[in-house]
């Protein structure tokens, strides 16, 4: 059952509590709902760029994370395996990815950006910055620390 602590449903794990619970307290519905949001504002933002959130994230850790893997990008992502081969495609054609040969495991497939590819991603980078700057307006260093450190320890309760 969860119970509302300090304005927060917290899981009760012992005891038979039927009491109903208020989804709109719940940490877990409040999170998912502003990550929607937040998702769909950066996607407005890149749409008149030209690209997609989605697009930006595979850039960014393309870039991060030189020679990864389509099965790394994908955990790196929080996506199925499926949708970042399809987005890889899609990127491929576009000229901003190559696919290259891993020499020490020849079936195994690394990903680089192309020169136009590292060009798009320089010129998207600065616009999560702005994004976070906006998602953070009125917000402290030490309030948003605190909220990474709590929303972190969240996931690894459950991880």
């Amino acid at each position: 059952m969860f119970l509302n602590y300090n304005n927060w449903n917290v899981f009760k794990a012992e005891g038979n509590d039927n009491r109903l619970f208020d989804l709109d307290e719940c940490v877990a519905f409040i999170t998912n709902k502003a990550a929607k949001k937040m998702a769909d504002a950066f996607n407005e933002r890149l749409k008149s760029l030209g690209t997609t959130r989605v697009q930006w994230t595979a850039l960014y850790y393309l870039g991060k994370y030189d020679g990864i893997s389509q099965k790394e990008l994908a955990e790196k992502m929080n996506i199925k395996s499926s949708t970042v081969a399809r987005l890889i495609d899609r990127m491929e054609n576009d000229n901003l990815v190559i696919r290259l040969e891993d020499p020490e495991d020849r079936r195994a497939i690394k990903l680089a950006l192309t020169e136009k590819g590292k060009e798009l991603r320089e010129k998207l980078l600065p616009e999560g910055e702005k994004m976070s700057k906006i998602f953070a307006n009125g917000l402290t260093d030490e309030e948003i620390e605190i909220f990474l450190k709590v929303i972190n320890k969240m996931v690894e309760n459950i991880s």
